[in-house]
């Protein structure tokens, strides 16, 4: 698929500025499949839409995204699922958070010994923003350079 000029067949990940800014695919897959996914404090504007109202919030910032109509975007849509975190009563708005216990849970499985298993991702990342696709990639680098000095 070309948007703009731009070869997008073997796109991965997409960050914008758009309503919902943050989007992937299942690449490679035989099937085009998009996520898209709204976190942090902008998700309070939309806490109390319904699925169809969130699904119809990702088609509109997609058309802008690729400049497309926003009625060509829905015929192509074959399917679409919404999931509303802050409406989850265990999830209570998060997917992944820190509690009082996550250093020392993080310390334990990632210096918990010298054996052949190492973990990584996102609910291991020590920054600000776990729980997001860049904290699990910063551990897996992490991981990645404990077993390239070894």
């Amino acid at each position: 698929m070309a948007v703009n000029g731009h070869d997008l067949s073997d796109m991965l990940f997409m960050i914008s500025d758009a309503a919902v800014p943050v989007w992937w695919t299942q690449n490679p897959s035989d099937h085009a499949v998009l996520t898209g996914w709204l976190a942090g404090p902008p998700t309070s504007a939309f806490a109390r839409h319904d699925d169809a109202a969130l699904i119809d919030l990702g088609v509109v910032a997609l058309a802008g995204i690729f400049g497309k109509p926003v009625g060509d975007l829905r015929k192509e849509l074959v399917a679409a699922s919404a999931t509303n975190w802050a409406k989850d009563p265990f999830a209570r708005g998060a997917y992944s958070y820190a509690t009082l216990d996550t250093r020392r849970a993080q310390d334990v499985l990632t210096h918990g010994g010298d054996g052949p298993v190492l973990i990584s991702g996102e609910a291991l990342y020590r920054g600000r923003d776990m729980g997001t696709v860049e904290a699990a990639l910063a551990s897996g680098l992490e991981t990645a350079r404990r077993i390239l000095s070894q």
